[in-house]
C-alpha cells in the first residue's frame, strides 16, 4: 500500500563496518569538480521521474556529471560503502538511521551548507547533534487519522461526535462499535485499526514524561508511565472497537482502512495518492490525530540528504543538497511527487496542498509531530515489542497481560543490547 519508502535500522554486521569508516582514510568515486554521486533508494515511477529531472537540472546548472547509486537497502549496503571508502558523496539519511551515522563520525557538519532555522524545528532537530545540522530534510510524512465517511453513514454514526482526545475514545467507543456491528455483523468492521508497532504507540508511551529506551540505550517498556499509556490501547480492544491489521486478514492499516475493515485508521499521508488512484470509490476524510494527557501528538517520519565526511567532490556535494533542499528543488520535488515540505515557506505555497486541501491537516501536524528516532538500540526494541505486544492487543487481555508482555520484551531487547 506504501509508495512512501522506509527503511529499517540496520544490524549488528553492519554496525561494525560503519564504525570501521570513521577511522579510514576512504575516498568518494567522484572526481572533484567533475562527478557527483548520490546515494538513495527506488522510490515509486513518480518520484524516480521526479528526482530524474532534479538531476538533470543540477547537471546542466553545474557543468557536472551526476552518477546515481541506487540501493535496494540502504541501511545495511551503505555502512559497507562507508567502511570501504566508496560511498556517495551525499545520500538519503532516514531519522531513524541518523543517530547510527552520526555517533560513527562519518557525517559532515553542513552549518555553513543549510540555514536549519528554514526547516519546521520539529524536523531539522532530528537531524542535529550538539545544535549542528548533519543533514536537510527533503520531505516529511506525519500521521493522521483516516475517516470512513461511508462506513459512518451506514452505522448512524455522526462524524462530528468523535472525541478529540483518546481519554473520552474509550467511553464514546463501545457505543459506536455497537452501531457499527449493527449495520455490518459482530467482527466485520472495527471502528480503528491498531498496528502493534513501536512507532504507533510511541506517543502514548511518552505522553507521561519518561521514554521506552533510557538515555543509556536499554529497553524500558515495562517502565510505568509507558504501561500506562499502553493501558488505554488495551482498552480500546477490550471494548471490542479496536483490531490489528493482522487481526482482520489485511497486510497493513492503509489496506484494512481501503478494504472497510476499519472506519477510522491512523496512517500516513504515504497512503493518500494510493486511495485516490487505486480506490477512487472510497469516501474518506481526513482528522488530526486526537490529543492524549491534554496535549496533540502524532508521530513524523523524515528523510534527509547527509554528505560523506570522505568526500572529494565536497563542494559540489554542498551545491547539491542546496539545491534538492532549497525553495526551487523541494517545489520540484513536493509538487512533483506529493509529499509534505520541510519548510514553511514551501508548504505555503504548495501546488499539491492547494489542489488537495485534505492534506493541510498532515501538513499542519508537523509542527507537534515527534520525530521517529530514539538513539541506535531503537531497532532492536521495536523488534522486541513487536515480538511480545499482540498477546496484550487482544479482547480479552489483562493488565497483567500486558506488563507480562512488556518485561519479557524488555529482557529479549537488553540481552541483546549487552551483547
Amino acid at each position: 500500500m506504501k509508495n512512501w519508502k522506509k527503511v529499517t535500522l540496520f544490524g549488528t554486521a553492519a554496525l561494525a563496518a560503519l564504525t570501521l569508516a570513521a577511522c579510514g582514510k576512504g575516498t568518494s568515486s567522484a572526481e572533484e569538480g567533475k562527478k557527483l554521486t548520490i546515494g538513495y533508494w527506488k522510490g515509486s515511477d513518480t518520484e524516480n521521474a521526479t528526482l530524474d529531472k532534479m538531476i538533470k537540472q543540477f547537471e546542466e546548472e553545474n557543468d557536472v556529471d551526476v552518477i546515481p547509486k541506487v540501493y535496494t537497502d540502504i541501511t545495511t549496503q551503505l555502512p559497507t560503502d562507508l567502511s570501504g571508502g566508496t560511498a556517495p558523496d551525499a545520500f538519503y539519511i532516514d531519522s531513524a538511521f541518523f543517530p547510527y551515522l552520526q555517533e560513527q563520525g562519518v557525517l559532515n557538519d553542513l552549518s555553513d551548507v543549510i540555514n536549519k532555522d528554514e526547516f519546521y524545528p520539529t524536523i531539522a532537530s532530528a537531524f542535529e547533534a550538539d545544535g549542528k545540522p548533519y543533514a536537510a530534510a527533503k520531505d516529511v510524512s506525519t500521521l493522521a487519522l483516516y475517516i470512513n465517511k461511508d462506513i459512518f453513514a451506514k452505522a448512524g454514526i455522526d462524524q462530528a461526535s468523535i472525541p478529540k482526545s483518546y481519554e473520552e475514545l474509550v467511553k464514546w467507543a463501545p457505543e459506536a462499535q455497537a452501531k457499527i456491528d449493527a449495520a455490518y455483523g459482530k467482527g466485520k468492521v472495527y471502528l480503528i485499526n491498531q498496528n502493534a508497532d513501536l512507532a504507533r504507540t510511541w506517543p502514548f508511551q511518552t505522553a507521561r514524561g519518561t521514554a521506552p529506551i533510557t538515555k543509556d540505550g536499554k529497553s524500558d517498556l515495562a517502565n510505568p508511565d509507558s504501561i500506562a499509556g499502553l493501558q488505554t490501547i488495551v482498552d480500546l480492544f477490550n471494548a471490542g472497537a479496536a483490531a490489528t491489521p493482522q487481526q482482520v486478514g489485511a497486510g497493513d492499516e492503509g489496506a484494512g482502512f481501503a478494504t472497510g475493515k476499519f472506519a477510522m485508521t491512523l496512517t500516513g499521508n504515504w497512503n493518500y495518492k494510493v486511495y485516490l488512484d487505486e480506490y477512487k470509490d472510497l469516501n474518506f476524510d481526513i482528522i488530526p490525530n486526537l490529543t492524549y494527557q491534554g496535549k496533540p501528538r502524532t508521530m513524523q517520519f523524515t528523510v534527509g540528504w547527509g554528505e560523506y565526511k570522505n568526500t572529494k567532490s565536497k563542494e559540489l556535494a554542498d551545491k547539491w543538497i542546496q539545491f534538492v533542499t532549497g525553495k526551487e528543488g523541494m517545489t520540484t520535488w513536493t509538487n512533483g511527487v506529493g509529499t509534505l515540505a520541510t519548510r514553511p515557506d514551501i508548504a505555503e505555497g504548495s501546488a499539491f496542498l492547494k489542489e488537495n486541501p485534505r492534506l493541510q491537516v498532515h501538513q499542519d501536524s508537523i509542527k507537534f509531530a515527534t520525530a521517529w528516532q530514539s538513539g541506535t538500540n531503537l531497532t532492536t526494541v521495536q523488534n522486541a515489542f513487536g515480538n511480545f505486544v499482540p498477546t496484550a492487543f487482544k479482547k480479552g487481555a489483562t493488565a497483567d497481560d500486558l506488563k507480562t508482555s512488556m518485561e519479557k520484551a524488555d529482557k529479549e531487547a537488553n540481552s541483546k543490547i549487552s551483547h
